[in-house]
């Protein structure tokens, strides 16, 4: 889905705009110069359909939010396929590159039917590691790693400044209208989404690209001012 000229949703599953495997989560392209950064990578099973369609265009890196399957699982095939490297928060990097299935709550996933029994992780090497703080640069766009653990002990949002406009890539700690993830699963602490809430409204960027449903190109700090709403009152806001 073109978004605009710099940026693509490339896949979108059941919670999303059903573009392509119903586990995956919403997947960005943001141009690079010649080439384009990805950010997360859906569940593996659509992986290669989609691969196959993006003959001619080149992917310099891949970034990862947080370990669960939906954003993490496709990791290892567009590694192998594209040849590019994986970046991610330590924790993360830790879980990927093991496979470890019941560090990454897909154990508790499948026993509660949001995956198949026979669904499989295929485990992927993650080729640079990301302090929260850190930036990165690729041909004129800087990404900078923020940690935004809540939904998971491990997750990190992604502010994007492409010299144009400033997006941020919010994974599952940040929704349209102000919502957020809550689940029942060891790592995810309430306390933890509410705090990132407040670091994420204290950001400015214009564009939300959140890990699921809707995304905003303009005034994408108002779902964040939503959300710190909830908090402020100290409550949690609404999950999805």
């Amino acid at each position: 889905m073109n978004l605009d000229d710099d940026l693509h949703l490339l896949m979108s599953g059941g919670l999303g705009f059903d573009l392509t495997d119903p586990l995956d989560c919403n997947v960005y392209l943001v141009r690079s110069g010649d080439g384009w950064l990805m950010f997360d990578a859906g569940a593996g099973r659509s992986a290669a359909a989609v691969l196959d369609g993006l003959d001619g265009i080149t992917i310099k890196a891949l970034f990862l939010t947080h370990g669960h399957a939906d954003h993490s699982a496709g990791a290892a095939a567009v590694r192998r396929r594209l040849g590019l490297p994986v970046l991610a928060g330590a924790a993360t990097a830790r879980m990927v590159t093991a496979g470890d299935e019941a560090a990454i709550s897909l154990l508790a996933a499948k026993a509660a039917g949001g995956y198949p029994a026979d669904f499989a992780y295929a485990a992927c090497p993650v080729d640079r590691v990301l302090d929260d703080g850190e930036q990165v640069a690729f041909d004129g766009v800087t990404v900078t790693a923020v940690a935004t653990p809540g939904h998971s002990h491990d997750h990190m949002s992604y502010l994007v400044d492409t010299g144009t406009r400033r997006m941020l890539v919010s994974g599952d700690a940040l929704f349209h209208g102000g919502r957020v993830g809550v689940q029942d699963v060891y790592d995810c602490s309430v306390p933890a989404i509410c705090a990132s809430v407040r670091r994420l409204a204290g950001l400015e960027f214009e564009v939300l690209l959140p890990g699921h449903g809707a995304f905003s190109l303009r005034d994408g700090r108002r779902h964040a001012a939503a959300a710190l709403r909830y908090v402020e009152r100290m409550a949690c806001p609404p999950s999805i």
